[in-house]
């Protein structure tokens, strides 16, 4: 018999046999989140300061990474971006270059007309203006140009930090994947950090009882390693299909033996720091009439 069905059969036998209906006994595993922690940017490891079973708070260092030339591109995206600030000062003077330029060419038209200046000499003054026309159109389009490099400089340097992974959250290193030296692609595990602060407690109920248990539904969590000891706790999740069916699940027994998975989180505070990853428990839930 396996465990989910001997659990089953327990549950069952205690509502059925002399224990209080409205409540209900069963046994569960303590477990934790787990988070794959993955760098943004691809990158050779550089740095594991964190190894398995070291506690990390949140934003603690956990590796770095290296692009070799990112620093090369970050200069170069800088002085891309200082010369499109300097284009931007420019406009002024383009434009009066501009209207000087336009200025001498409506009055070497003129002169052309009364044959005062050669055609050599006006082709000049025509040459002239179109060089400036287009300084000014350069000189315009500079803002545009200066908000792109802009815009590639915070982008190299956001990829910069990107290569530093920091820990989402307060837990300890539960696996390492990988090692110095290795080449990572973006979202690529480094660690599993488990979150020890919020552990839960994973059970199942079966069939006969799952009507009557409800989300949010008061609990008591009892470990051996704390004799007498309660933990107070409610339902937060009851699976919405069985994980245990029989192949014909017609007979009343082969329907007993039909298990939902439910979640119990505990609401003490102090909890986190004592309930333990693989630790057996046994829950106390409350029942609806």
């Amino acid at each position: 018999m396996t465990r989910r069905r001997v659990a089953a059969v327990a549950a069952v036998a205690l509502v059925a046999c002399g224990g209080p209906r409205d409540a209900l006994e069963i046994s569960g595993t303590i477990e934790i989140r787990d988070i794959q922690i993955a760098p943004l940017a691809s990158g050779r490891l550089q740095r594991l300061l964190k190894d398995e079973g070291d506690t990390v708070q949140a934003g603690d260092t956990i590796a770095v990474l290296d692009q070799p030339g990112l620093d090369a591109v970050i200069e170069q995206r800088r002085a891309e971006a200082h010369a499109a600030a300097s284009r931007v000062a420019q406009v002024g003077g383009a434009e009066a270059d501009s209207a000087r330029a336009a200025d001498d060419l409506a009055r070497g038209e003129r002169l052309r007309a009364q044959s005062i200046v050669s055609q050599q000499q006006y082709d000049a003054l025509r040459n002239a203006a179109a060089a400036t026309t287009a300084q000014l159109a350069a000189a315009r389009a500079a803002p545009s140009e200066s908000a792109a490099a802009r815009a590639a400089v915070s982008a190299a340097l956001a990829t910069r930090e990107e290569l530093t992974v920091l820990a989402p959250a307060a837990g300890v290193i539960l696996t390492r994947y990988a090692e110095p030296g290795e080449v990572l692609a973006a979202g690529t595990p480094i660690v599993s950090l488990g979150l020890v602060a919020h552990p839960w407690v994973r059970a199942y109920v079966n069939e006969r009882v799952i009507g009557r248990l409800r989300m949010g539904a008061a609990a008591q969590i009892r470990v051996d390693a704390y004799p007498g000891r309660v933990f107070a706790g409610r339902v937060t999740d009851i699976a919405p299909e069985a994980e245990f069916t029989p192949r014909v699940a017609l007979t009343e027994r082969e329907r007993a033996d039909l298990m939902f998975g439910i979640k119990v989180e505990p609401s003490d505070g102090d909890a986190g720091g004592r309930l333990k990853a693989g630790m057996p428990a046994t829950i106390d839930l409350t029942l609806l009439p």
